[in-house]
């Protein structure tokens, strides 16, 4: 059984770190307030550029899709004609759940 002196002893302890732990905090949060960026600091963000490797400028010249597929799926959903196989999604659904977890 531990004594109450040790008891003590031991909350004081913690409460010193606590303390501590604190002040540390505040001094930290008082350093980031004094070097705050101004604004006119930042530099301009410069026009977004993005390279295509030749792999993917390839494959972009060479997709094809039937426009006149994609418009009649397009079509029957809006329609609410579109057949949904619920047990194949769900199948399918198990599958991903596998594959990931």
């Amino acid at each position: 059984m531990t004594s109450i002196t040790e008891t003590v002893r031991s909350t004081a302890q913690g409460m010193a770190k606590t303390e501590s732990v604190d002040k540390n905090s505040a001094e930290t949060v008082d350093a980031v307030s004094r070097e705050r960026i101004d604004a006119s600091q930042v530099p301009e963000a410069g026009p977004s550029e993005v390279q295509l490797s030749d792999e993917v400028a390839k494959t972009i010249e060479v997709a094809e899709f039937d426009a006149a597929k994609v418009e009649a799926l397009r079509l029957a959903i809006m329609d609410g004609n579109y057949p949904l196989d619920a047990k194949r999604i769900a199948e399918n659904m198990i599958s991903l759940e596998r594959l990931i977890g």
